[in-house]
């Protein structure tokens, strides 16, 4: 959170800064050398912190509360993303039931 201030107060224009600069490009740089080399290439989104990719990424990776498991529909500020994406926990437990299904 403090970084993403820092980036949107343009610190990392400042000479003084430079350091600071060079920290938000390292893993820029890093992800495009890694990039090249996947086929078919993965997709980059660039976000930082509380923006909506991050929350949508979020809800892509980590879906920790869906329609299925949710208190309530209620969006309040800082409140899980409602998706219909299972966490993975959720996908774990059921490929540990598949695999013990599947032996027997």
């Amino acid at each position: 959170m403090t970084i993403a201030q820092w980036r949107k107060a343009g610190y990392q224009e400042m000479a003084e800064y430079e350091n600071f600069k060079q920290l938000l490009q390292a893993p820029l740089d890093d992800a495009q050398e890694i990039l090249q080399t996947r086929f078919p290439m993965p997709r980059y989104v660039d976000t930082e912190h509380g923006g909506s990719q991050a929350r949508f990424l979020l809800s892509k990776v980590n879906p920790s509360q869906t329609h299925n498991n949710s208190n309530g529909w209620t969006q309040e500020p800082g409140a899980p993303i409602l998706t219909d994406d299972v966490s993975l926990q959720v996908f774990m437990d059921h490929l540990k039931k598949l695999a013990v299904s599947s032996s027997t």
